[in-house]
C-alpha cells in the first residue's frame, strides 16, 4: 500500500507536468515497440506525416509529453490525427501496478510482489529477477535494499561467456561491477548475491528521449516499474 500511495503522488505530479507541456504541439514521436515493420526501438517518427501499417503490423510511440500511442494495421494516416488514442504515462504506470497485483492473485507467489523502492531511478536492483533499464552508454550501477552485511556478488551473461566476481562490503548499498563485465541493453544477466541467483533482463534507454516524462513512459513501457516510480518521485 505504501508503494501505491507513493506512486499516486508521483503520478499526480507528472499529470500536472504533462498538462503544462501539452500546449506545445510536438512533431516527433519515438518508437518504443514495433512488430512486423521496418521500424526500430528508439527511432523517430514525424507525427505530421502519414504512417502506413499493413495488417498484422504494430507500433507503439511515445510523445514529448510522455503519452504512448499504440497503432495497429491496417493504418494509413498521420499519428497526429489519433491523439485521442494517446495514453498518459500516469495511466501506463498504473496499469503495470494493476497487472502485477493481478499476478499475485493468479499464482500466489512473489512474482507479483511490489518492487523495492529505489533511491535513484538509474540503479539496477540486484536482489530480484525482472527487467531493468539502463541508459544507453552508461555504466551499470547495481543496488541492494539491505546493505547491513557483507555479500559476495557474481555477474555473468546468460550465455556464460564471462563471469565477474566481487566482494560487496557491508554499509554499501550500490556497487559498480568491474571488468571484464560489460553490462548493456538487449542481454539477460545472471546475478548471484550470496548464493541467490536472479535473472535480470537489461533494456536500453536511448538518449533521444529528451525529458523525464518521455523517459518515464519508456521505463513503464519496458516493464521497469520501480525505476519509473523513482524517476517520477524524484521530480517532486
Amino acid at each position: 500500500m505504501m508503494f501505491v500511495r507513493r506512486l499516486d503522488a508521483a503520478l499526480m505530479s507528472l499529470v500536472l507536468l504533462a498538462g503544462a507541456c501539452a500546449t506545445a504541439k510536438a512533431a516527433n514521436l519515438v518508437v518504443i515497440e514495433a512488430r512486423s515493420i521496418a521500424l526500430r526501438s528508439g527511432q523517430i517518427v514525424d507525427s505530421t506525416k502519414p504512417l502506413v501499417l499493413k495488417e498484422g503490423q504494430h507500433v507503439t510511440l511515445i510523445s514529448p509529453t510522455g503519452a504512448t500511442i499504440k497503432l495497429d494495421g491496417p493504418y494509413e494516416k498521420a499519428p497526429d490525427a489519433d491523439q485521442s488514442r494517446a495514453v498518459p504515462v500516469a495511466n501506463a504506470l498504473a496499469l503495470l501496478v494493476t497487472q502485477r497485483q493481478a499476478r499475485v492473485g493468479e499464482v500466489g507467489t512473489t512474482r507479483g510482489s511490489a518492487p523495492n523502492t529505489l533511491p535513484d531511478p538509474w540503479l539496477l536492483d540486484a536482489s530480484r529477477a525482472g527487467t531493468v533499464c539502463l541508459r544507453q552508454g552508461s555504466e551499470a550501477m547495481l543496488w541492494r535494499p539491505d546493505s547491513a552485511r557483507d555479500a559476495e556478488l557474481t555477474v555473468a551473461p546468460a550465455d556464460r561467456s564471462w563471469k565477474a566476481e566481487t566482494h560487496w562490503p557491508a554499509g554499501a548499498d550500490r556497487i559498480m561491477v568491474q571488468a571484464p563485465a560489460l553490462i548493456h541493453g538487449g542481454v539477460t544477466y545472471l546475478v548471484t548475491l550470496n548464493g541467490a541467483q536472479s535473472a535480470l533482463r537489461v533494456e536500453n534507454v536511448p538518449p533521444i528521449l529528451s525529458n523525464d516524462p518521455m523517459r518515464a513512459a519508456w521505463l513503464a513501457g519496458k516493464g521497469c516499474e520501480a525505476q519509473a516510480e523513482a524517476l517520477l518521485r524524484n521530480r517532486q
